[in-house]
């Protein structure tokens, strides 16, 4: 660390004793502000929407991989996506009627965007959760894969992969 700085369990504070030798020691609540602004700042940098996904796909196949090896593959076409320009709805038909997910999203790298669960009629234990997906348009075709959390590795290792593929179609 530089001369005239000295670190307090957050961020480094100038400790360059300007007020008769006392030290300077960053309030809690600047540190907290600072943090906050460094944390959130690679949002302001986030690509923009990408124009490409805009629109309504259709599941023509989601595949759940889960930790302990085993898959799950659903190739019914019941779920729809209908992207917006910072949200997307999902929609999945099922035996006991209609389920709806709300996410928000952004594009934090190319072909890749972040979705924060809004809302659910089937899932509100994850409501909040956020996850990534990589993403492929070729065509009418989208491809979607989860990204595994930046977290330990036993911890990202536990997390589920699911793999979709989907056909573009008319927005209801």
């Amino acid at each position: 660390m530089p001369p005239g700085f000295a670190y307090h369990g957050g961020l480094p504070s100038l400790t360059a004793c300007p007020w008769r030798g006392r030290p300077f020691r960053m309030p809690s609540y600047l540190r907290s502000a600072l943090w906050a602004l460094a944390l959130g700042a690679p949002a302001i940098h986030a690509a923009a929407p990408d124009p490409a996904l805009l629109g309504c796909w259709r599941a023509t196949k989601i595949v759940l991989h889960t930790p302990a090896g085993e898959k799950a593959e659903d190739s019914s076409g019941r779920c729809t996506l209908q992207f917006k320009d910072d949200q997307f709805d999902s929609v999945c038909k099922t035996s006991s009627g209609v389920s709806t997910t709300t996410y928000r999203y952004q594009v934090v790298r190319p072909q890749v965007y972040a979705a924060t669960m809004a809302s659910s009629s089937f899932r509100t234990e994850m409501v909040g959760s956020t996850r990534e997906y990589e993403y492929r348009i070729d065509g009418d075709r989208l491809r979607t894969v989860t990204v595994p959390p930046a977290m330990a590795f036993a911890a990202a290792a536990a997390a589920p992969r699911v793999e979709t593929e989907a056909a573009r179609v008319a927005c209801p």
